[in-house]
């Protein structure tokens, strides 16, 4: 009977040193105990993270979100190992970020996955024995990116511009080092379709020549990207832009007279002379007889 035990117990020991494994990482993903409880042989882990806002080390558990301006997060074995591993996958990118070092602690800053994703953190180590031990923790977020925030100042609503004036905006990013570029647009047909003044320029103002526009309501909108999200603001309400069109007289037309020939003008002048002259001639006849008869 002792024999039969005695082997059954040789047979089992692997999945046992298996099993305190996967009993370490339950009990510290949930209320982290001391592993001398469970085995001599077995180191615990602390996984904490911190970004630039947050110096406190906080603990990271399988399904929690954890965001901010470089979330870093840190493996720490006790007592200490001879190596770690650290290894964060985000599938949903791609992209997996490994750190192996001959050390207890491991700290990476995990903006280098270039995007948000959730993530599964793995965390090694090798025991005295030569055996591997991992934990993982699944379904854990890490957001480093935040979307930029921009409101449009002026114009906002009700202005009268007619000729040059600055169009600007105020923009803000959860992520200090980032460099935010804008386009700048405007709508005279509330907003259905934009026109655009100027495309990624990294100054908070445009000045805006609108002398050229027909008189008419009109909307700007600005667009903030950080090269990775998009964020936009209109004007609150619509504004007057533009020139009143002048309306241009329509020109007088003068009807010039067609020139005679002047031939014929003199033959008409000749024969009005001689009609005279035949007509007088005629008169003179007609007294002179007149007086012989009477």
């Amino acid at each position: 009977m002792i024999i039969g035990l005695t082997l059954v117990f040789l047979l089992v020991s692997p999945f046992t040193s298996s099993l305190l494994g996967k009993i370490s990482y339950v009990q510290e993903a949930i209320n982290p105990v001391d592993p001398v409880s469970v085995s001599a042989d077995v180191p615990s882990l602390n996984l904490t993270y911190t970004t630039r806002t947050l110096s406190t080390a906080t603990p990271v558990h399988s399904g929690d979100v954890i965001a901010g301006d470089h979330v870093t997060i840190k493996t720490e074995w006790k007592p200490a190992v001879n190596n770690s591993r650290l290894e964060v996958r985000a599938p949903a990118i791609p992209s997996t970020l490994i750190m192996d070092e001959n050390q207890s602690t491991l700290e990476m800053d995990t903006r280098f996955l270039g995007n948000n994703a959730t993530c599964t953190i793995i965390a090694s180590t090798q025991l005295v024995n030569g055996t591997v031990m991992s934990i993982e923790f699944l379904d854990v977020y890490i957001g480093n990116f935040f979307m930029p925030i921009v409101q449009v100042i002026s114009p906002n609503g009700g202005e009268n511009w007619t000729s040059l004036h600055n169009i600007t905006w105020t923009a803000t990013d959860g992520n200090a080092d980032d460099t935010l570029l804008f386009d700048v647009m405007y709508s005279d047909d509330s907003g259905a379709s934009f026109e655009t003044l100027v495309e990624s320029t990294n100054k908070t103002w445009f000045e805006w020549d609108c002398s050229g526009l027909n008189m008419g309501n009109y909307t700007v909108k600005v667009r903030a990207t950080d090269g990775i999200y998009y964020s936009f603001d209109l004007s609150d309400a619509e504004f007057s832009a533009g020139t009143v069109p002048t309306t241009t007289p329509t020109p007088t037309t003068t009807t010039t007279p067609t020139p005679t020939d002047p031939g014929i003008e003199s033959r008409a002048l000749a024969f009005v002379a001689i009609l005279l002259f035949s007509s007088a001639i005629m008169a003179l006849v007609v007294y002179y007889a007149a007086r012989k008869w009477f």
